[in-house]
């Protein structure tokens, strides 16, 4: 743990050293918990764009979306495409 990191902590113990320890572990419980309950948010929500996507444009809309002429053709999508069509390349070699 560098000194910046534990500097936090000891300012918020006004330099109890013990106390930050303790801060620290407390944090990083909290963390965990915290990355949970985010993970299971993160995959309610791809599956609810997926079924919302799918429902509108097919099932195979991120695949089509990112061809010509498909969602992600635009100037603000073009990394996004090109992730999506290496990823489809390196899935069907």
């Amino acid at each position: 743990m560098t000194p910046t990191r534990m500097n936090r902590y000891l300012a918020a113990c006004t330099g109890n050293t013990r106390k930050a320890m303790t801060l620290y572990r407390k944090n990083l419980q909290l963390s965990q918990e915290i990355f949970t309950v985010v993970s299971c948010f993160e995959v309610a929500l791809r599956n609810a764009i997926d079924r919302h996507f799918s429902t509108n444009l097919g099932a195979d809309w991120l695949r089509n979306g990112a061809k010509a002429g498909g969602i992600f053709d635009n100037g603000y999508c073009r990394l996004t495409a090109r992730n999506i069509n290496d990823a489809v390349l390196d899935l069907n070699p």
